[in-house]
Parts: structure tokens; sequence; C-alpha cells
């Protein structure tokens, strides 16, 4: 009796002590949480106040502090914002990918998501669409995974990815300075940890004890950039063992991806991937016993295109980039993995190699639509978004009923598109500052070209103060609008506003910049729909005050009267409130209300310049006060005193 006892406590006494290190860590992750340690890693979190009073939720700013941890830089998703509660006519859309998806080098506007997203609102007007980037610079697939489920739980109606040109150098790639190593499971495991609070003091506390051991860290400030800085192991020769590691774990990655997604029923697009091979030397090229040299590759694919042989002059070249040891664009390998992990899903590809080189001469794609060794132009941009636009048409993603009358070729919404030239000069700042560092020249030499870069114009000029950070891109925009205004040239003008408003859509103040200016030239229409899209996300008391204007100069007073009641409240001393509110009385046949805020606007402000306009207006209305009869044929122009 008494030996089972003591069996039995020995096996008490075992438990507790097994139990003791899970209490421990249970109540150190409750005391972490409990105490705020470190960030939210949700990839969604609540926007600020300041976009108004809707619901919305963006991609955490921070959500990249899951992957950087090592090269002193952590970038930014594309700003991008949707409402928590999906609208329930909404065909929702998210975009997976890394700097390419984020619309790199260019500003918000230039990303093809926006410009898909306008395409597909055109095409099927019956339908709420919204398109969502979660782009983020030098991620990879195993970010995309580690996204999916959070994705999921946002009711997506189709995903769509482009991605692969980051799975050696990109955070935990195989050949990265962020790498974790090159064992898939171990990777993902990491990943789906760093949920826990416990987790991050970890990795926390690691990093500080390796900085306080390690004497051996790279200067990482002999590396400006984020791509340089990124670069662990330089070289990776085709098909040896880190290549068909990080091919292979790309493969699983995408595979895994699909997989979650066919669980719950959610579609997908896949697409192939593009890069610059005809003007784009190989970065290192490295003579082996199996493979010749990526440079001499190169020289014959130059040479045949030379003698005319441009099929020939083409697989040449994109032979060379994928011999190409330091692996910033990925092999052709990468897309045949896309094309076989879709075939197992029966998911589309996009075949967006076919409209690179069909709008490429000879079908080599160079600079013509790339701007350095893989980052469309802005045309390669609209390019992109004509590859997704067509494909999700033609596979009937959101309906079968398509508005054929707003479908256009490429070219013409690359016309219509709110790009200017300060946008394209941004873009040319920032790949000349990308290549003046390693690894497009050595290390130890660095260029110097964006430091002796002179301004051709005065939009070179406010570019450059942009990238200098000594003005915003919304203060560049804005001067030159406003010198478009002052020099008679309103349309110009209009599209540095629409520029705004395409890169940030949920501030209220670029639509209100806008507006005024349409205001002033009388394009009231414009103006209307202008006005509706500030108002949406921000209730401001100039807006409603500029939409009682717009509708009573559309003659719609009212529905004017309900929005300047609104300004009169809020700005209870505003004469040009009461003056369009005079008008509006006027143009709806008040009779006691037009006299009774002709008298309060004068009472107000005796030296108002609209004051004498709206006397007469009464008194041709009303020569004796008598008439009450509805006169909206009696309705005047409005009047903007200066």
């Amino acid at each position: 009796m008494s030996q089972a006892i003591s069996k039995n406590r020995l096996l008490i006494f075992r438990l507790l002590m097994l139990s003791f290190p899970l209490l421990f860590f249970v109540l150190l992750e409750s005391s972490l949480r409990y105490f705020d340690y470190g960030k939210n890693l949700d990839l969604f979190v609540p926007v600020p106040a300041e976009y108004g009073d809707a619901n919305y939720l963006r991609a955490n700013p921070a959500v990249a502090s899951r992957y950087f941890s090592k090269v002193g830089r952590t970038p930014l998703p594309a700003h991008e914002l949707f409402l928590k509660e999906k609208p329930a006519n909404s065909y929702r859309i998210f975009v997976m990918g890394g700097s390419t998806v984020a619309g790199w080098p260019y500003p918000n506007n230039v990303m093809f998501t926006r410009i898909l997203r306008q395409r597909l609102s055109g095409a099927f007007p019956q339908s709420h669409i919204e398109v969502i980037n979660t782009g983020i610079a030098a991620i990879n697939s195993f970010a995309l995974l580690g996204f999916t489920d959070e994705i999921l739980a946002q009711q997506p109606d189709a995903v769509l990815i482009y991605a692969g040109h980051n799975e050696f150098y990109g955070a935990l790639g195989a050949a990265s300075t962020e790498s974790l190593g090159k064992e898939r499971w171990i990777v993902n495991t990491y990943l789906s940890l760093l949920h826990f609070k416990t987790m991050q003091w970890l990795h926390d506390a690691g990093l500080q004890i390796t900085a306080s051991l390690n004497k051996e860290t790279i200067d990482f400030g002999t590396y400006t950039t984020l791509m340089g800085r990124m670069i662990g192991e330089q070289r990776v020769l085709y098909n040896d063992d880190t290549y068909l590691k990080a091919r292979e774990n790309y493969q699983a990655n995408l595979h895994d991806i699909l997989q979650r997604l066919s669980d719950k029923k959610v579609p997908a697009v896949l697409s192939e991937l593009i890069s610059n091979v005809r003007d784009h030397i190989p970065f290192i090229s490295v003579d082996t016993a199996q493979y010749p040299s990526a440079d001499a590759i190169y020289a014959q694919a130059q040479q045949l295109e030379s003698d005319h042989k441009y099929a020939r002059a083409r697989a040449e070249y994109y032979r060379a980039k994928d011999l190409d040891a330091l692996r910033f664009r990925a092999s052709e390998d990468f897309n045949a993995s896309i094309l076989q992990v879709a075939a197992d899903f029966a998911t589309p590809v996009v075949p967006i190699k076919s409209y690179f080189e069909q709008a490429s001469p000879q079908g080599l794609v160079g600079n013509n639509l790339t701007l350095e060794h893989l980052h469309p132009n802005v045309e390669g941009y609209h390019l992109l978004a004509d590859g997704f636009f067509n494909t999700l048409r033609e596979q009937k993603f959101i309906s079968s009923d398509c508005n054929e009358s707003n479908i256009h070729p490429a070219e013409y919404y690359l016309e219509q598109w709110p790009t200017t030239a300060l946008d394209r000069a941004l873009g040319k700042l920032r790949i000349i500052g990308l290549m003046d560092n390693c690894p497009f020249t050595p290390l130890d030499n660095p260029s110097h070209a964006l430091e002796q870069y002179q301004p051709a114009n005065k939009t070179e000029a406010l570019a450059l103060q942009v990238k200098k950070g000594e003005i915003s891109f919304r203060q560049a925009h804005v001067e030159l609008a406003r010198q478009y205004a002052k020099a008679g040239e309103p349309n110009k003008a209009l599209r540095e506003y629409l520029t705004l408003i395409s890169a940030e859509p949920f501030r209220a103040e670029h639509y209100l910049f806008a507006v005024k200016e349409m205001l002033n030239i009388r394009e009231y229409k414009t103006a209307l729909m202008l006005l509706h899209g500030s108002l949406k996300f921000k209730k401001t008391l100039i807006g409603h005050k500029w939409l009682g204007q717009t509708l009573l100069a559309l003659r719609n007073p009212k529905e004017a009267l309900t929005h300047l009641e609104l300004t009169q409240k809020g700005v209870p001393n505003d004469p040009q409130v009461y003056y369009f509110t005079g008008i509006e009385n006027v143009a709806a046949a008040q009779q006691e209300a037009a006299h009774n805020t002709l008298s309060l606007l004068t009472a107000l402000s005796p030296e108002y310049p609209g004051i004498e306009k709206l006397t007469k207006m009464i008194e041709t209305r009303w020569p004796q006060r008598e008439s009450t009869e509805n006169s909206n044929a009696q309705y005047v122009k409005i009047y903007y005193p200066s």
C-alpha cells in the first residue's frame, strides 16, 4: 500500500516538475501581454481617426518587423485602406507580393493595383470593387504564406500573387542577411511562434546578446540601400545547393498558399515574372565546369541580336539572366514552378512575359519597360494591370456580365491615368540613388550620380527636394498645380491634384484641393464628384459649404440648402454661407427666408461684396414682396466674391 502511495507521489511530483516550465511561459506570456511588450505584428490594424468616421483597416506599418531585424531598416507596406465591415455588394481582391506589387520606385498612384481597381470598376459597375495591396519591398513567399490566414479572415473574393524575385535575398531567403537557414520548417515554425510575445522577447534578447558578443558584424553604413544590405551569400551558382533549396522552398510555400485558399474556396491568380534581360548585364559572372559564365552568354545574345537572330537572342538573354550568380532576378525555373503549382490547383496564370515581349522591340524586354534589373516603368506597370485585368475578365472572376463600352486598350488608361512628370522624376531619382550603390557599383567605389544630379526644369527640381526630404510629395504636386493654375492651365492643375487623390484616395483634403480649382473655372460636375469623394471619407464644413454652392450652380437648390444649413450651424459667422443661402432662397422662391438671410448677412458683414447682388436678385424677383411662386427659372449663376 505504502509502495503504491509512493509511486503516486512520484508521478505527481514528475507531473509538477514538467508543468513548471509550461506554467512559467504562460505567466511570462501573460505578463508581456499585460504590459503590452513589443510591437503589434498583425497584418491589418485600425486606421487613425484622421480618415473619418468609417471603420477602416490598413496594412500594419510595423508588420515587416516579423522578417527584418538585422539590416537596420524595415520597409513599409503599401498605404492601403479598406472597410472593416465588407459591404454587401463588394468584390474584395487582395494582392500579395514584393516591391513590384508595392509600385516601387514610384508614388502609390502608379501601383498597378490602383489602375486595376479603376479598370475593374468600369467594367463591372454593378459591384463595389476593392483591390487591397499588401506589397512590401524585399519580402518573399515565406511572408506571403504567413499573411494568407490573415487575408482569409478579411473575406476575400480573390487573391492575386506576383512574387518570386526575392526568394534568395528577400527576408528569410536562403542567401539573405536576414536568413534563418535553408530549412523551410524551421523558418515557418519561427514565424508561427512570433505571434507570441514571449518569442518576440526572446528574439529581441538574442539580438542584444549577439550584438554585444559579435565583434565582426557587418558595417551596414557602407550599404546605403536596403537591396545592398540584404545580400548575405553573394554567389549562388545555378543549380547549386542554395539555388535548389530556395526554389524548393518557393514552390512548397506557393503550394501551401494555394491549398489554404482552396480549402476556403477563395480563387487565386498567379503571374509569371518579368525582368530586364536585354539591357541589364549580369551582376556577377562565374565560369564553372557545368555552366559557362553569364557574361559570355550575354555577349552571345548581343551578337545574335546584332545579326537579327532575335528568337535565339531572346533565349540567350534569358539564359544569361539565369546564370547571374547574384540572384536578384528570378530564373526561368521559378516561372516553371509557378506554372506547375498553378496546374495542381487549376489556378489561372497571367502570361505577363508575352505582354512585355509583345510590347518590346523584337520581343526583347529591356529599358523600354523596366527601370533597372526588374522594376517596371510607368508603361510597364500599366501592362501588369492589363494582364491581370484581362485574366480576371476572361476567367469571369467577378461576373460574366461585363460593360464592354467601358473597356479600352491599355494605351487609353496610360494616357488618362493621373500620373505626371513629377511622378516619373521621383522614380528616376530613386533609381539613380539605388544604382549609385552596391550591387550596381562596387562597394568600395560607389557612384555619386545623385549628388551630381542637376535638375533640368522646375518639376525635376521639386522632385529633388522631395528626394532630399525638404518637401513632401503632396507639397510638390500642390506647388505644380498652383503654377499651372496661375499660368491659366486648369486642366494640368487638376491632373496634379488627381495624382494626389490616386496616391492617397482616403485623404479628404486632396479632393478639396481639386474642388477649389474646378469651382474657379465653373466645372461644377467635376467638382460635384470630387466633393462626394471628400465627404465620403471626412465630413468637413468646407466640404458641405462647397457642395451647397456646387449643387446651387447645378440647379438643385433643395439639396443645396441642406448642406448650406449644415455649414451655417458649424460656422455661424461665415458671410459667404449666408450669401449662398440667400441665392438658394431666391431660386426656391422662399421670399421671407431670402429677406431674412439678406438682413442677417448685412448685420454680420456690412461690407460684404455680395450684398448688392443679392439685394438686386430679391428686388427683381419680388418687386413688391407679394409673389411666392416657385421660380427656378429665375436661377442665377453663382457669384464668387473676391
